[in-house]
């Protein structure tokens, strides 16, 4: 009875086996008796179709008889040709979720300002005195006090110290009646006001005050406030470190005397290494950005002194000179550096962040999104880079959409549902 049943079961098996086989192959027979336009035709709007078997197509949403894929949207033959059409790089479908999951995001095709950078490595070759500045007392009188500390760092105008001049009240309220004479007898902006019985004139003491220490800005404040003080603040006139300091606070001081050094600038030569693709692009006069090895926050502005100094066929590269300047406590020969020049300018041009691209022998592309859950390869011409961004020649257009983040993913997707069109016929 055991026996019966089991040879009972094994033939519903196999029977039920029989079948499917049967009617996939009788689909199969179907399909392939009509051409691809001919059984398109059928289904012309919308098309879906199988991104594995180009030949199953359906007029509505559905899976594919024979992998159970769903069916994805595509335009029907004969349709308008757009971005879409492109057969050789197929628009790959995905829901909202997948999109979510793989993190994909995205940026706008914008018109924007290139810079093209060059980055040179490279060793400080030579040393030299830069910027070195003696300050001396400017007339009798007395030293306040100095206000930085001890190798502080200052930039140009940064007050340095506060010194007091004899005379200079006397000076500055002369002035100041000339000034109100002028309003009479004389013409106070050309300096033209003159004291009748000495002689003077506003144009001498302004050179007066000048020479004490004063600023035109000085100058000016003391006209429109018409505040006598005796107290000048004396100021750098280039970066650097106050130096060899000769008095001390409240000291008195003479006329001509050397009160302290403005210097420690330092003008450093650099031999740095390029690319010979970007002889073309790299010029004297250039500007340059020197970061040094121990502080890369910190940069130094140079320039480009000369170009194609040298030439190493081995590592197909150029040498050339960049100059800048920087403390002397800092840099020392043979110290490496990285310089970073900057050639061309390319204004008004499309750019789209560099990540977006897709680099590969066949030529260059971007995926651009166009909405809906509809991604496409689209092949793109790249001119100048500069960081995180590039030019765009040709491919898109302002307003597109390109993706970011990834696109390898989308872009294989694509390539593959390319092949199994072509593997269909």
């Amino acid at each position: 009875m055991a026996m019966k049943i089991l040879h009972l079961l094994l033939a519903v098996s196999v029977g039920l086996v029989a079948g499917v086989t049967l009617e996939r192959q009788l689909l199969r027979e179907t399909i392939s008796s009509e051409t691809a336009l001919e059984h398109a035709a059928k289904h012309r709007d919308p098309n879906y179709v199988c991104p594995m078997h180009a030949e199953i197509v359906s007029d509505q949403p559905g899976s594919c008889p024979i992998c159970g894929m769903d069916l994805v949207k595509r335009q029907p033959p004969g349709g308008e040709i757009d971005l879409h059409a492109d057969e050789s790089m197929p628009v790959v479908t995905m829901k909202s979720a997948v999109i979510n999951n793989l993190g994909v995001r995205t940026a706008e095709v914008r018109r924007g300002t290139l810079v093209r950078r060059i980055e040179t490595p490279g060793f400080i070759q030579q040393i030299t005195k830069d910027a070195y500045t003696r300050i001396n007392a400017p007339a009798k009188g007395r030293f306040i006090r100095f206000l930085v500390e001890p190798d502080q760092w200052l930039e140009a105008g940064d007050a340095m110290a506060e010194i007091s001049l004899k005379g200079l009240a006397d000076v500055q309220q002369k002035h100041l009646d000339l000034l109100a004479d002028a309003g009479h007898d004389g013409d106070a902006e050309t300096g033209n006001g003159e004291d009748s019985h000495t002689g003077i004139t506003i144009a001498y003491t302004r050179q007066l005050l000048l020479k004490a220490g004063m600023t035109d800005a000085d100058i000016s404040r003391l006209e429109a406030d018409r505040e006598i003080y005796d107290t000048i603040t004396l100021k750098a006139e280039h970066a650097g470190t106050v130096l060899e300091r000769r008095v001390r606070d409240g000291d008195e001081i003479t006329s001509g005397q050397l009160l302290f050094v403005l210097g420690g600038m330092m003008r450093a030569t650099v031999l740095a290494n390029a690319f010979q693709r970007d002889a073309a692009w790299i010029k004297p006069g250039q500007a340059a950005e020197i970061v040094l090895p121990f502080d890369a926050d910190k940069v130094w502005k140079g320039v480009v002194s000369q170009g194609a100094v040298s030439l190493n066929v081995t590592s197909q590269s150029i040498g050339i000179q960049l100059s800048f300047t920087a403390p002397n406590d800092l840099i020392k020969p043979g110290m490496y550096v990285v310089g970073q020049i900057f050639g061309q300018v390319r204004d008004d041009a499309l750019v789209i962040p560099a990540d977006a691209v897709i680099y590969s022998a066949a030529g260059n592309r971007v995926i651009c999104a166009l909405g809906g859950g509809r991604f496409k390869p689209v092949p793109v011409t790249v001119g100048i880079s500069s960081g995180d961004e590039v030019e765009i020649l040709s491919g898109v257009e302002v307003g597109d959409v390109v993706v970011t983040s990834a696109q390898f993913l989308i872009d294989s997707e694509s390539s593959l549902q390319a092949s199994f069109r072509r593997l269909g016929g």
